[in-house]
């Protein structure tokens, strides 16, 4: 039995040398920048969630991943684990809590919970065939809405 159950991927965490770079890249894939510090960029997507990916400025690399936990309580049960931190509050934007943890491969694990969420940003969706209206043109399906990433909803870890 698990210790516990995550609710979902919260972000993915990166290293690069230029946050410049980091942020036009990002931006390039529907991201849009939550805040940035001297030493670290926070995107997000048009979800609530505070940020989806975080760009850390350093040596490049893949530092880890974080899940959200339901709750405080959950933090708790989790940091009582052999490798886990103890519940530590979160100093980056957004705030909360966390857990850190090690996995195999040796990369950060981040269990996290009460991370101050934005306003999700509205997002015009492209109108789809239901045979009640008649038919959208095809040129309507091609032409790119206002729409970016709306959320980190999966990552791959290669080792």
């Amino acid at each position: 039995m698990p210790l516990i159950k995550v609710i979902d991927l919260a972000y993915g965490r990166l290293r690069s040398p230029d946050l410049d770079v980091a942020e036009e890249f990002l931006t390039q894939f529907g991201m849009e920048r939550a805040e940035r510090t001297p030493s670290a960029l926070y995107m997000r997507g048009t979800d609530p969630a505070h940020h989806i990916h975080v760009t850390e400025k350093g040596e490049p690399g893949f530092v880890g991943l974080a899940y959200y936990a339901p709750s405080l309580d959950d933090l708790k049960r989790l940091a009582k684990t052999p490798g886990a931190s103890a519940v530590e509050s979160i100093d980056e934007p957004g705030g909360g809590k966390r857990v850190r943890l090690r996995e195999p491969n040796g990369y950060q694990i981040e269990v996290v919970h009460g991370i101050k969420p934005h306003k999700a940003i509205p997002v015009k969706r492209q109108p789809l065939n239901l045979g009640n209206d008649g038919l959208v043109p095809r040129e309507a399906h091609r032409a790119r809405g206002d729409g970016g990433a709306q959320r980190g909803g999966h990552r791959a870890v290669v080792s």
